[in-house]
């Protein structure tokens, strides 16, 4: 337990000056759109700065990852560390997966801050907080999805390393892997019996979207009334592969992967 925390907290030395770097970001661009929305007299513009933004943290949280990993690639201390995979990989989802919450927290305080600032102007006429908590669970969700994948692809990239003849050709090995992925879950999808059972058997009603309205009076935005069905088995399915995926990538870590 105190080698692990002991890897959280280098983790978190190494990559908080991204953080903070991106935390000025954040702030840059919702003064930006607060500059523009009062030059155009229209407020309601900095949250949709702030909803791209929330948007953006689907790259942001693999994107921390993976500079943590490349960073940490650079000590070659996958080569020299007596921990598993699992103790390097799961400190660096941890600490990104943190800094996203807490990113994700700081814009949806501003858009309750412009809220209560500009509450006639605002892009909402209710108080969306229902949405603000599935939306940030669902940024969460695919970025960890993403952070997955990203971890087993630089995994098996840098284990193929070990074979020289192909060395210098690897990015092509990756490519046709990702086809090769992509083309088995396509060919399994456009089985009759497959996708009936993925897109028909289990479902929850959800809001058929996110709507946005500017005209010459007033701008509006929400979220539908309109229900449709949304299928869980395709995102068990997908959690699953990268479950499986992510322990692949700490057996190849175990293997000493040289970067």
């Amino acid at each position: 337990m105190n080698a692990f925390k002991g890897l959280l907290w280098k983790d978190f030395k190494t990559s908080s000056i991204w953080f903070y770097g991106w935390i000025a970001i954040i702030v840059l661009l919702f003064i930006i759109g607060l500059v523009i929305g009062n030059y155009v007299h229209e407020p309601g513009i900095i949250q949709i700065f702030l909803i791209m933004i929330g948007v953006f943290h689907f790259a942001f949280l693999p994107g921390m990852v993976l500079s943590m990993l490349r960073l940490e690639g650079k000590t070659q201390l996958w080569l020299h560390s007596p921990h598993s995979g699992f103790m390097l990989i799961m400190p660096k989802l941890i600490i990104a997966s943190l800094y996203s919450t807490l990113s994700l927290l700081l814009v949806d305080g501003l858009g309750v801050l412009m809220m209560f600032l500009y509450p006639d102007d605002s892009l909402f006429s209710y108080w969306p907080i229902k949405e603000g908590i599935l939306f940030n669970l669902g940024v969460t969700i695919g970025g960890l999805y993403f952070s997955g994948w990203g971890i087993f692809l630089w995994t098996l990239y840098h284990s193929l390393s070990k074979y020289p003849s192909i060395k210098h050709i690897r990015w092509i090995f990756i490519a046709g892997f990702i086809i090769l992925y992509q083309s088995l879950v396509a060919f399994l999808m456009s089985i009759d019996w497959v996708e009936k059972l993925f897109f028909e058997t289990f479902t929850v009603k959800v809001s058929s979207g996110f709507f946005f309205s500017v005209n010459a009076n007033e701008t509006n935005a929400g979220f539908n009334l309109d229900m449709i069905p949304l299928p869980i088995l395709p995102f068990l399915f997908e959690g699953m592969i990268v479950i499986i995926v992510f322990i692949i990538s700490c057996r190849l870590l175990d293997r000493k992967v040289e970067v």
